[in-house]
């Protein structure tokens, strides 16, 4: 109910430099060592009590990891936070690099309301989500601060440019101040990279080798599972030496959970009839004790070790699909904050390429949520990227509005890990759909592959531009090796409708309206996927199936046109002037 007695605009109104400074990492430094990083936050908040003071500061609130701060001066303003930085620098002198403590400060000029409590306004927000613009012992200042500095800094100072920041509308110059020489850099922390993926205990299998036999075959069994599921980007396999050991005790869920740390366990049972191999594995839930995937598997004997069985073949894709399906199950009832890591990347990856428009809302929330809550892990921000690229390839996006907030989430990912495969293969995805950039793209494309050669998406990526190039047997042959190496089933139609273009690139067209309609047939919403199967029933003579085809198109997305899709595609030279002839005489229908 509003309270009828308070005016808001009775409150005196002010016009200062706001200084916001936090810890970066503070949650984890605290838990590992509570009573240290007090008894250093204390001493640090005393310094500051002392040095402001000298710099027309008043320190305004203290929040346990963080300051808010008010400074008449703006010079002031920024000798105290070269000074607070100065302050951290040394007492991490001689720490190892997880023990240190780094600080981040934004600062920001402008109007803003105070009463006996606390101050108001939207420039005091800003100041905040300027502080989320700066590194680890990094100071990022507005541009409208920047202005009122005067003299010599005695510091570097960097031009950042237009940059976007969260719930604020229009974009803010910033820069970056610091000390001469590089910044600190906060070294990857262990679990870090593992809390983005679905962590898996294989279990040695079961077998029904002769008594006094040594279970051989269960531990072959287990041991290709291990291998085959360590390839996967989105699961985290604990170590067999962890493992081997609960061999003999037979271990609960609840024990394997705590012992082990693992969100799912694989196991099974290997039996030899016949020369014949029968496998069964089952993937279990350690938390809820459900049973998300079961499967059996017959082949000889001899392939198990040779990678020739079914069970090999069909565990790791089967196992992803599993693990991904559950999670987007057990993110529809719970609330972002009590979601793991690897839940919200699986979940977003999961619904983004469901391609409804909600989907695609709920989606990109969800990453935006990651990457704030994850500020090291590259992941987030490159499928944020891809988020647009899609959007421009559905239509919904134009790419020159794609453009800017996809490199933005680009430069971001490649600051976490420039040699991350999905970093490069996501950059390569923006500069070909967005820039145009086809020589960029490759270049990226090939970097990912030299970093990861096994890399399904690198391998379906590098194929599109050869299509889009019109070199359709290098294409061909790059997504015949993405499919081989077993895409996850969501993305399947994704990777089908790049071999559909790579053959129509080639001039295979039956085997391009093939995959196209595969393609459809596991996600009909993809507009490329339409397109390809078009162009290529246009060009074997059959118009009419074109023709209903883009009707199909037209059905699913009504604001799609052939003229939009021909600007919006990356095709050059002969590429682009033939899908244009078969696009544009599939839409009249002669």
């Amino acid at each position: 109910m509003p309270h009828s007695g308070v005016d808001g605009g009775r409150f005196p109104r002010f016009t200062k430099v706001i200084a916001v400074a936090d810890v970066v990492e503070s949650v984890r430094l605290m838990e590992e060592d509570e009573a240290e990083f007090i008894r250093r936050w204390k001493l640090f908040v005393g310094f500051v009590l002392k040095r402001l003071p000298l710099d027309t500061g008043r320190m305004h609130r203290s929040l346990g990891d963080g300051l808010m701060i008010e400074f008449t001066d703006p010079q002031g303003c920024i000798r105290a936070a070269l000074a607070m930085q100065g302050w951290f620098m040394e007492g991490n002198r001689g720490l190892p690099p997880e023990q240190q403590v780094h600080l981040r400060i934004g600062a920001h000029i402008g109007d803003f309301v105070a009463d006996e409590y606390d101050i108001y306004g939207t420039d005091v927000n800003l100041a905040a989500r300027i502080a989320t613009l700066a590194g680890p012992g990094e100071i990022v200042i507005s541009g409208a601060l920047r202005e009122r500095v005067r003299g010599e800094l005695n510091a570097q100072l960097e031009d950042l440019g237009a940059c976007h920041l969260k719930h604020v509308k229009l974009p803010v110059r910033a820069y970056r101040v610091g000390f001469t020489g590089p910044a600190p850099v906060m070294p990857a922390v262990g679990p870090t990279r593992a809390t983005m993926r679905a962590s898996v205990a294989v279990l040695p299998f079961e077998t029904s080798d002769a008594p006094g036999g040594s279970g051989s075959l269960g531990q072959a069994a287990a041991d290709e599972a291990v291998a085959a599921l360590s390839r996967s980007d989105g699961l985290q396999v604990t170590s067999r030496l962890s493992t081997v050991a609960l061999r003999q005790v037979r271990p609960s869920l609840d024990e394997i959970r705590r012992h082990l740390g693992s969100r799912y366990v694989l196991s099974g049972h290997a039996r030899e009839i016949g020369g014949q191999l029968a496998v069964f594995a089952e993937l279990t839930d350690t938390h809820s004790g459900h049973i998300v995937w079961a499967d059996s598997f017959k082949g000889r004997l001899p392939d198990l070790l040779t990678g020739g069985t079914t069970f090999l073949a069909t565990l790791a894709p089967s196992v992803n699909a599993a693990v991904m399906a559950n999670e987007v199950d057990r993110a529809e009832g719970l609330p972002l904050p009590a979601l793991e890591g690897y839940a919200l990347l699986l979940t977003s990856i999961a619904v983004m390429h469901r391609l409804g428009r909600a989907d695609l809302d709920r989606a990109r929330l969800m990453l935006e949520h990651l990457a704030e809550r994850d500020r090291r892990h590259p992941a987030a921000h490159a499928w944020l990227a891809h988020w647009h690229v899609l959007g421009v390839l559905q239509g919904w996006l134009g790419a020159e509005d794609a453009l800017q907030p996809a490199t933005a989430h680009i430069q971001s990912a490649l600051q976490c890990d420039p040699q991350a495969p999905i970093v490069l293969c996501m950059a390569g995805h923006v500069a070909l759909h967005l820039a145009r950039d086809l020589r960029g793209a490759g270049e990226y494309f090939v970097q990912a592959l030299g970093s990861r050669p096994d890399d399904p998406l690198a391998h379906l990526l590098q194929g599109e531009l050869f299509a889009w190039r019109g070199q359709g047997q290098r294409a061909r042959a790059a997504c015949d090796a993405a499919l081989r190496l077993m895409p996850p089933l969501a993305l399947r139609y994704w990777y089908d409708a790049g071999a559909a273009l790579a053959c129509w690139a080639d001039g295979a067209l039956p085997q391009a309206v093939a995959a196209a309609e595969q393609s459809l047939r596991a996600n009909r919403r993809f507009v490329p996927a339409y397109c390809t199967l078009a162009a290529a029933q246009f060009e074997i003579g059959d118009i009419q199936e074109a023709r209903e085809t883009l009707d199909r198109l037209q059905d699913a997305q009504p604001r799609f046109s052939v003229a939009g899709y021909l600007q919006r595609t990356p095709a050059q030279g002969l590429v682009a002037s033939r899908l244009a002839k078969a696009l544009q005489g599939a839409a009249a229908g002669a």
